[in-house]
């Protein structure tokens, strides 16, 4: 066909698309006209050497098609100028730098590892690819993000050989983005290994990977080569694949053509991730053909290079302010040094009780603990302090291990106060001998009476002969020991009345977690507490301010058996307001049924508080933020959920829901299809590293109540990552309620002035049922008073719950995920969607701010 021919085409086809737009035909009529028009302007420039001009056309006046039109993709409101995304692409390519990618850079010079397709050079009127944009510029930054379980194999070799091209950076992440993503500079993504090196393949047309001509057979063998690589080489079928394969290769070089194809680089690719090994004599000529790939760098370290890219290191939480001396020598600051610390040298302990669940407060000395180990590059020991039988379970420690784990703080060494117990009883012994102790069998009454008053216990001046004696009956249960206690012998006149003559021994029969019976007595935690501080290498110990009194008597012990000194590092606890954090009135709760258990998400247990949807980064950072101090301060919760929100919204996917009791039906005329059609939107207009989901639109649509109550016939309203619709009609009951609203599709309407910007459901079968929860304050009075009983400041009414329907993509929700319901808040998955009996539950993460559950209508309003 010579030029003027394709002229004559030309001309005759651009009028065709001229009309059926005019007619406003299909959208599947007009692309293929268009791609038609565009397949012969493509031959008229292969053909002539240049751009096919319309001879009627205007001097200087712009075509007003641009490549190839497509229906036009419903607006988003929030989408992006090209130039934030320029410069977000370029932040990406800097953080790349620095964050443990693989990169693939343009090197202008660099050659092809392996020679191009060498296909015949058969023209064709119908090429089956047009580019209908040009290649963007190798500077363009263009990152895969892909995990472990799916390795981007073909891309990374088609990347190699195009890097003279373009840029591609290498990004691994984790679950879910369980199949490679390609983001382009624009912000559009490509999902699927395949298909991104389809995409890349088809943009560079001079690197041969789909054949030197864009001859319609050729592509199709090499797409239908790149199918069967993805789709049916498995370790379960490799020995009929491979036998299939040699076959083919009996007198071929390569799977297409005389040159390497995609094809070529999907089967090696998809042969290296099944592990096939080479059996030269059974098979011979896929054995010659894998090997002649297998020699060449970019194939043969495509999969070790991908497999040893780390993920960039997490950011750090936010820093404690510097500490600052002043002219004093008085410190101020989050996180003050601790007095003589050497760096390598620092030992600091956390020592819970198992007795019951971590919670917040304990969080904040965990952490603590944790900080000062790592900043002086020390060791941290978590010690549990079982002394006290009655109360301590194997239950509990778990837990607690359990909980630690979650806070990523792991010990350099586990201990427990119950294995020191003989080498305790043994400095009981020698507090004895050496006359700084005595067995008393003063009532407990008795004791406290003296205690307080300062007087001295009449067994004061027992003999050391006959306390010593006692001790070990009292050690064994014997009767003649039944009543007694061992006390240190300090002070009866102290100001401080912790040191008078405090018990450092007792007897107690409750079989131990751990021990079981082997011990009849045990030491308090004031006596451990020192003696293995010292003995375990602890060189600061962190306390709370509420045992500055007992401070004194730490010191004593460690004095009076002159066991090495442990310095006192004070900070305050942490309380929060609507809160009790007293293990006894935890319990209460749970003994009373009010909540599930210690995990109930109204705790301010580290299990509760987690369930409750915060995350790790934003705990450690409230908490070290609060740092050191030794003023103690009633926290408000707003501030600790701000700092979470901060935290989750980056990474929050976005989704629509709707209050299923209160929806309403819109009506949508004029719509360019019918049925139920679906189109890709970002899952987070911000963040193009979560990927794509696909909102479903319809002529039938569901909204929210509240929305269609604010409406006025005529107005545009906004329906969010779609575009502007006008509304016509508002229909009534004969009560005045509203039951449906119509209007029509008004894609040429400016978002920027709408009033409402709603969320919407295309009214189809499959939307996700979802229960959405949210809690209150178990607590109504702000901070509890001494002379207050909590019992009486009971909020009445902590749970309620909302029946919603979802977009489609929250069925595919795993517990724990952290999402977003647009205008509603964010939510942590308690339960996944497994059917409509079973809907998926989400627990609504306060945001910091005093308001409800929604900018909508709610049930309850947290605080």
């Amino acid at each position: 066909m010579d030029a003027s021919e394709l002229a004559s085409k030309i001309a005759s086809q651009g009028a065709l698309v001229r009309d059926l737009k005019a007619k406003k035909a299909s959208k599947e009529e007009v692309t293929a006209a268009v791609t038609e028009l565009l397949a012969l302007k493509t031959s008229y420039k292969e053909t002539t050497g240049s751009d096919y001009v319309d001879p009627n056309a205007k001097p200087k006046e712009k075509p007003k098609e641009k490549g190839a039109s497509v229906a036009a993709a419903p607006a988003d409101p929030t989408k992006k100028s090209k130039k934030e995304l320029n410069k977000e692409a370029k932040k990406a390519k800097k953080a790349g730098i620095k964050g443990g990618e693989a990169a693939v850079t343009p090197a202008p010079k660099a050659a092809p590892v392996a020679a191009p397709a060498a296909a015949p050079s058969t023209k064709s009127s119908a090429p089956a690819t047009v580019f209908v944009q040009p290649p963007p510029a190798a500077t363009e930054t263009h990152t895969i993000y892909f995990t472990q379980a799916h390795l981007p194999l073909i891309s990374y070799v088609v990347a190699t050989l195009l890097k003279s091209d373009i840029e591609i950076i290498f990004r691994p992440l984790t679950p879910p983005h369980a199949l490679p993503v390609l983001v382009l500079p624009d912000g559009k993504n490509i999902n699927g290994d395949a298909a991104i090196a389809k995409y890349l393949c088809r943009v560079y047309p001079d690197a041969g990977l789909y054949g030197i001509a864009k001859e319609p057979v050729l592509l199709a063998e090499i797409d239908s080569w790149v199918d069967y690589a993805t789709g049916h080489i498995r370790s379960a079928t490799l020995s009929s694949t491979a036998a299939f394969l040699d076959a083919v290769l009996a007198e071929r070089t390569y799977l297409i053509g005389f040159g390497l194809t995609l094809a070529d680089i999907a089967v090696f690719s998809a042969l290296n991730l099944v592990h096939y090994e080479v059996n030269a004599t059974l098979l011979p000529n896929l054995s010659r053909w894998f090997n002649f790939f297998a020699e060449q760098s970019v194939f043969a370290s495509a999969k070790s290079t991908l497999q040893a890219i780390k993920p960039a290191p997490k950011a750090a939480p936010a820093a404690p302010k510097k500490v600052v001396e002043s002219q004093k020598g008085k410190t101020s600051g989050n996180c003050p040094p601790l007095e003589g610390g050497v760096v390598g040298q620092v030992v600091t302990r956390f020592p819970p009780e198992p007795s019951g669940y971590l919670h917040i407060g304990h969080i904040k000395a965990a952490l603590l603990n944790d900080y000062y180990a790592r900043t002086y590059q020390g060791k941290l020991i978590v010690r549990f302090d079982d002394t006290n039988p009655s109360k301590e379970k194997d239950e509990f420690e778990q837990a607690i291990l359990r909980d630690l784990a979650r806070l990523n703080i792991v010990g350099d060494q586990v201990t427990y106060t119950s294995d020191s117990f003989p080498r305790i009883a043994d400095y009981a012994r020698q507090l004895i001998r050496e006359g700084n102790g005595y067995m008393d069998n003063t009532s407990q009454e008795q004791m406290r009476e003296e205690r307080m008053h300062g007087i001295e216990s009449v067994n004061r001046n027992m003999s050391p002969e006959v306390a010593l004696d006692l001790f070990e009956k009292m050690l064994l249960g014997h009767p003649d020991a039944d009543g007694y206690c061992l006390r240190g012998k300090v002070d009866m006149q102290a100001k401080n009345k912790t040191l008078r003559d405090p018990v450092f021994f007792r007897t107690n029969s409750t079989p131990h977690h751990r021990t079981g019976t082997k011990y009849k007595a045990y030491p308090t935690y004031d006596f451990a507490c020192p003696i293995v501080d010292s003995d375990e290498g602890v060189t600061h110990a962190l306390r709370t301010t509420e045992y500055n009194d007992r401070d004194a008597q730490y010191y004593w012990v460690l004095d009076a058996l002159k066991l090495r000194k442990v310095r006192i590092h004070s900070f305050a606890r942490m309380n929060f307001v609507h809160s009790v954090l007293s293990k006894r009135k935890l319990q209460w709760f749970v003994d009373q049924g009010i909540v599930e258990g210690w995990y109930d998400p109204r705790f301010p247990t580290v299990q509760g508080v987690l369930r409750r949807g915060v995350t790790v980064d934003a705990l450690r950072e409230f908490i070290l933020t609060q740092g050191a101090s030794r003023r103690m301060v009633d926290m408000e919760w707003d501030k600790f959920w701000t700092i979470n929100k901060r935290v989750i919204d980056p990474i929050a996917p976005r989704f629509f829901a709707l209050d299923a009791e209160r929806a309403v039906r819109l009506n949508i005329h004029g719509l360019p299809f019918t049925g139920v059609q679906g189109f890709t939107t970002a899952l987070h207009p911000k963040n193009a590293e979560l990927g794509n989901t696909v909102k479903r639109l319809s002529a039938n649509m569901l909204i929210e109540r509240d929305d269609a109550e604010l409406f006025t016939v005529g107005e545009d309203v906004t329906l969010m990552r779609y575009g502007n619709v006008t509304i016509t009609a508002i229909n009534k009951n004969s009560d005045g309620e509203i039951i449906s609203v119509d209007c029509k599709d008004h894609p040429e309407g400016d978002f920027k002035k709408t009033k409402l910007k709603i969320t919407w459901l295309a009214q189809v079968d499959d939307v996700v049922p979802a229960t959405l929860v949210e809690f209150d304050h178990l607590i109504s009075k702000p901070k509890l008073e001494d002379g207050d009983n909590f019992i009486d400041h009971l909020t009445p009414v902590t749970r309620a719950e909302m029946h919603a329907i979802g977009d489609h993509g929250l069925r595919n929700l795993q517990y724990g995920d952290i999402i977003q319901l647009e205008r509603r808040g964010y939510f942590r998955v308690d339960s996944p969607y497994v059917s409509k009996d079973k809907p998926l539950v989400l627990f609504m993460i306060p945001d910091g701010k005093q308001r409800a559950m929604s900018t909508l209508s709610t049930n309850l309003a947290h605080r």
